[in-house]
């Protein structure tokens, strides 16, 4: 990387992103390639590789800390398979603007026409009744930690069967546009939220495993940080074998 290149904010944060994921420590089954990629003003792509082979990591090894959450804790916090949804009225809330896309997933913005306070909705595209039961019970026991998206609601549509998640509204701004106005400082207070999301989720005994700028918002005017998108997310379970290959673009 070139000198010039040190103050490429979104480069920067990209790098701060993967040092931490690899200071972590997670287990791995096989050896990792992190590749970041960025482009400097001259519209130079810049490309990094972080590698992270087994003669850094032992195969299947354990978590270095908070190994045994889950071990100690009941069956009923970890076995999302059990779960029953509860599930709240579709006619409290409408849609107002899409603002996003995903994989698995439509997002918009709408209100709850009851209060009149804004949300976003996520309409969740066909896939495993398990998989949706899992980012459910993930989103429910990380209720209230910190800079933990807080999921409000969940309902469905009474023909389709749809699932959406209702989850608290945050004014962010697009992380191009966001990002190459931040100071040194912002960059690390943001980092430091991010890390204290991650921290309080590893200690509760969950994985997030799909950490990137997309999932990470940012209201810069209050300087408030929501860590979204569980998803992916997995309960460790020290010995498990997990699929590495989660993480989307």
């Amino acid at each position: 990387m070139h000198k010039k290149d040190a103050h490429n904010p979104v480069l920067l944060i990209r790098l701060l992103l993967a040092s931490a994921l690899v200071a972590l420590n997670t287990p791995v089954a096989q050896p990792l390639n992190l590749r970041l990629s960025s482009s400097t003003p001259n519209n130079k792509s810049i490309i990094i590789t972080i590698k992270i082979s087994k003669s850094n990591v032992a195969t299947m090894s354990k978590a270095r800390v908070y190994t045994d959450v889950n071990v100690l804790r009941p069956k009923e916090y970890w076995d999302y398979e059990s779960l029953t949804v509860q599930w709240g009225e579709q006619d409290d809330y409408e849609v107002v603007r899409k603002v996003g896309r995903g994989k698995y997933s439509e997002v918009f913005e709408g209100i709850n026409v009851t209060s009149n306070e804004r949300c976003v909705i996520k309409i969740l595209k066909p896939v495993k009744k398990k998989k949706i039961k899992r980012e459910i019970k993930i989103l429910q026991n990380l209720c209230g930690g910190p800079n933990i998206v807080k999921l409000l609601d969940i309902v469905r549509d009474q023909h389709s069967k749809t699932p959406s998640l209702i989850f608290e509204c945050v004014n962010s701004t697009d992380f191009k546009i966001l990002y190459p106005t931040l100071t040194d400082y912002d960059i690390r207070y943001y980092i430091y939220e991010l890390l204290k999301a991650l921290d309080y989720c590893h200690s509760q005994g969950i994985m997030h495993r799909d950490v990137k700028p997309h999932n990470v918002m940012i209201d810069h005017e209050l300087r408030k940080l929501r860590l979204i998108d569980w998803g992916l997310a997995e309960f460790y379970h020290p010995g498990k074998e997990y699929n590495v290959r989660v993480a989307s673009r």
